[in-house]
């Protein structure tokens, strides 16, 4: 197998994915370390003795020895990063959202993608969790019957995280912050109740308000209501300065035969009920919600905990990487390609126009070309940028 030299932008959580890639994923090696931050770009190159260091993303883009840029940028720069990196023919592992400002970059995305036959992968952690893939093995098992109605949602109060402090990050003063649904980890609900649902997202309401911070430059808190084809509606919250002592990740899915949740409390309360579910396992009140078994998802032979731990959001990042590298040995699609991406990412950009417009706003259908297109490689046009397209 070939291993894959990776350049990691952005070093705050980029430096999971540094880690990751420098000591513990075999078939990839950190090659290349960006970061706007000398003191931080200095700090990582030493702790993951990384000898190419660099400031300037187009030393990263132009450099012929990286296989994989790793963009870990603020959310508004993702996109133009990612579509960067195509045209100089580079695979993409991108933290959520790949792409949450413009419908036409994000054309532009899958189609250079497909143009150069590269991968991209768009890190969503919610996708690896124990209790996220056992909600997923529930509704696919048909226990749930006829799922209509999702709810995701990622409320915290980032001034007890100490957030408020880095001003580079979350606060929006003299930067673009993040907004709530539309980034940052706001769209990790948003992709949990699609991939929950099943199938797209094909029209959005949303609304938002800056009430406990106005004078940021974006919402600190949003509720948007999405409905697919079949007629399921999903209900995605977050927000970013709810006044309460932890971080809830709420997750419920309601179908005609049941119902399965997870409070996701962070720290865990004492009294968090975990995961649940009402699928008439009790005779004498079939509505009775009952603890429900979340088996862990085994790591790759010889990963400890300690380590897991010290890559962060619970290691799932192996998860992560494990299926990019394999999707781009065997050309397959990874479980969030550019295709499966680009669909979160597109109602993202729809939240944010519905906010702005006060309407719904329709979010167009996106189509895997991926073996369709597989038999055709290379295309006739595979040496043209993004700029011709």
């Amino acid at each position: 197998m070939k291993t894959y030299r990776v350049a990691v932008v952005g070093l705050g959580h980029g430096m999971a994915h540094a880690r990751l890639v420098s000591k513990y994923i075999e078939q990839a090696q950190c090659s290349v370390l960006c970061d706007v931050n000398p003191q931080r770009l200095e700090s990582a190159a030493t702790e993951l003795q990384v000898d190419k260091t660099t400031s300037k993303y187009a030393d990263v883009i132009s450099d012929p020895d990286v296989d994989i840029v790793c963009i870990n940028t603020p959310c508004h720069i993702h996109g133009r990063m990612v579509l960067a990196a195509l045209d100089a023919d580079k695979h993409v592992m991108v933290e959520t959202p790949m792409e949450n400002e413009s419908m036409d970059r994000l054309w532009k995305i899958i189609r250079m993608a497909e143009r150069r036959h590269l991968k991209v992968q768009m890190d969503c952690p919610d996708r690896w969790l124990p209790e996220s893939v056992r909600m997923k093995q529930i509704i696919e098992s048909g226990a749930l019957g006829d799922i209509y109605y999702i709810i995701a949602e990622y409320i915290q109060d980032f001034r007890l995280q100490g957030l408020i402090d880095n001003v580079n990050f979350r606060p929006g003063y003299g930067v673009k912050a993040q907004e709530p649904v539309s980034a940052g980890a706001g769209i990790y609900a948003l992709d949990t109740a699609r991939w929950f649902a099943g199938e797209q997202f094909t029209e959005v309401f949303a609304y938002g308000n800056r009430k406990n911070m106005p004078a940021r430059n974006v919402d600190d808190h949003d509720v948007a209501l999405f409905r697919t084809a079949s007629g399921t509606i999903a209900r995605v919250q977050c927000s970013k300065l709810a006044r309460r002592p932890y971080k809830e990740v709420f997750k419920s899915v309601w179908g005609t035969e049941g119902t399965v949740e997870s409070t996701g409390y962070y720290p865990a309360r004492q009294d968090s009920t975990g995961l649940y579910a009402a699928l008439g396992q009790d005779a004498s009140d079939p509505n009775a919600m009952h603890p429900v078994d979340v088996p862990p998802i085994p790591f790759p032979e010889g990963t400890s905990p300690e380590m897991a731990e010290k890559i962060g959001h619970e290691g799932v990042e192996f998860h992560s990487w494990i299926d990019f590298l394999g999707s781009i040995d065997d050309d397959r699609p990874s479980q969030i390609d550019v295709y499966e991406a680009a669909r979160t990412c597109a109602g993202a950009i729809a939240v944010s126009k519905s906010k702005e417009d006060h309407r719904p706003i329709l979010i167009p259908r996106i189509v895997s070309r991926h073996e369709e297109l597989k038999a055709q490689y290379p295309l006739p046009y595979a040496s043209a940028s993004s700029e011709e397209l």
